[in-house]
């Protein structure tokens, strides 16, 4: 029962957001919006894909009600630190696109190239800090089962947004 409702409320928050929501903007999740309703959608979103990466991890690892409120804040710093992470990449990709296109100096270019590995590098980090975090909570079998999530879930996570901006697009 509990499922079934974190369920829902997972699907009402991201169908609210993507209502509101123009879809390019889906699209480029974790960047800063300006003010006003799209910075409350923004977060909207973020707080319902965190609720999928807090109830899928539950679920999937299987860990006990004793560890999970451990693991909790562990998840909820991975999962912010990846989407400031991702909208900085996402900022640097586009002004990298940019540049090559208006054909700029090389040292601005590798300016650029810089910030863009720096920022694969914090996400590599961001992922061994989790997993050196959670690992000792978590006993092999579960280890094994959240990696396994790790390499499906941004997937999954990009399929929902689609569908959700393609009933957006419908409506």
């Amino acid at each position: 029962m509990k499922k079934l409702i974190g369920t829902l409320l997972l699907i009402t928050a991201f169908n609210s957001a993507a209502l509101s929501e123009p879809p390019r903007r889906l699209r480029r999740l974790g960047q800063a919006p300006a003010a006003g309703p799209r910075q409350r959608n923004n977060a909207s979103i973020r707080d319902a894909v965190l609720g999928f990466y807090i109830s899928q991890f539950q679920r999937i690892t299987e860990v006990n009600d004793e560890v999970f409120p451990k693991v909790l804040p562990l998840l909820r710093e991975f999962v912010e630190n990846r989407f400031d992470i991702g909208a900085r990449k996402t900022r640097v990709l586009n002004q990298l696109r940019q540049m090559t296109t208006r054909g700029a100096p090389d040292v601005e270019i590798k300016k650029l190239i810089l910030e863009l590995d720096k920022a694969d590098a914090d996400n590599q980090a961001n992922q061994e800090k989790f997993l050196g975090g959670v690992d000792p909570l978590l006993n092999v079998a579960q280890q094994a089962r959240l990696r396994l999530f790790q390499a499906t879930s941004d997937q999954r996570v990009r399929q929902m947004l689609d569908r959700i901006q393609n009933s957006g697009q419908a409506r």
